[in-house]
């Protein structure tokens, strides 16, 4: 036996359609701010304020992500408090000690939990029952976080040891990240040690695979305006 999945308008989740175009919003916003302002290189600006706002940053990427979830209002906010908590706690541990070796274990916390938001959206996207406008967004949402995810790790690998051949400015960053991933290459700056390397072609690879597989499929299923029903196997 098989059921149908409907492709096509979903009035029941109107309200995703809004919680995704925001979420892309905001992530739009946050890579024309990395691209124009950058984030400062942690090896050579370990100031509280770059790693104060690299925090920040991080935090408000990661609530954003938890607000598009079908979780409960409740379960939001758990998770809202828990990341402000993380956030209190590495700022009173920025101030209370001048350790760098601190504030590159805060950054890698940080950098770990940006890198858990495409996973996160990908999870709301294959979740929905019907291939909608909202399925898309969401979907191109989880390849801008790919992004941003990579330019998250790439800073702070680089304050821990050299990312690139020769360091670029600081908004040199996200700029690197989104031209592994679309896959242009065009050269001017190079991953330098081994590490920096792998993630850069594991990125790429995952960023690659995730437009054929899942984004070619979803946009292949989705007829804008009509109610096409697909089969799918019952479990």
């Amino acid at each position: 036996m098989s059921k149908t999945i409907k492709v096509g308008a979903d009035p029941g989740h109107q309200a995703d359609v809004g919680r995704f175009a925001l979420l892309f919003v905001i992530l739009i916003v946050t890579i024309v701010l990395l691209g124009l302002v950058g984030i400062p290189r942690l090896a050579q600006d370990p100031s509280r304020i770059s790693r104060i706002a690299f925090m920040i940053l991080a935090a408000a990427i990661l609530i954003s992500t938890v607000r598009v979830t079908r979780t409960s209002e409740r379960d939001q906010h758990v998770a809202g408090i828990i990341i402000g908590g993380i956030g209190i706690v590495g700022v009173m541990a920025l101030v209370l000690t001048d350790s760098v070796i601190v504030g590159q274990i805060i950054g890698i916390v940080w950098v770990l939990l940006v890198i858990s938001t495409p996973v996160i959206v990908l999870r709301e996207v294959l979740s929905a029952r019907n291939v909608t406008a909202q399925t898309i967004i969401g979907a191109i949402c989880v390849y801008l976080l790919i992004g941003i995810s990579l330019t998250f790790l790439a800073v702070s690998i680089d304050g821990w040891d050299a990312f690139f051949a020769v360091p670029p400015r600081s908004t040199g960053y996200v700029y690197f990240a989104f031209v592994t991933i679309t896959s242009l290459g065009y050269g001017d700056l190079t991953p330098y040690s081994d590490g920096a390397r792998l993630v850069s072609i594991a990125f790429a690879v995952v960023a690659q695979m995730y437009l054929v597989i899942v984004v070619a499929r979803l946009v292949s299923v989705w007829k804008p305006h009509d109610n096409v029903a697909y089969p799918q196997d019952a479990e």
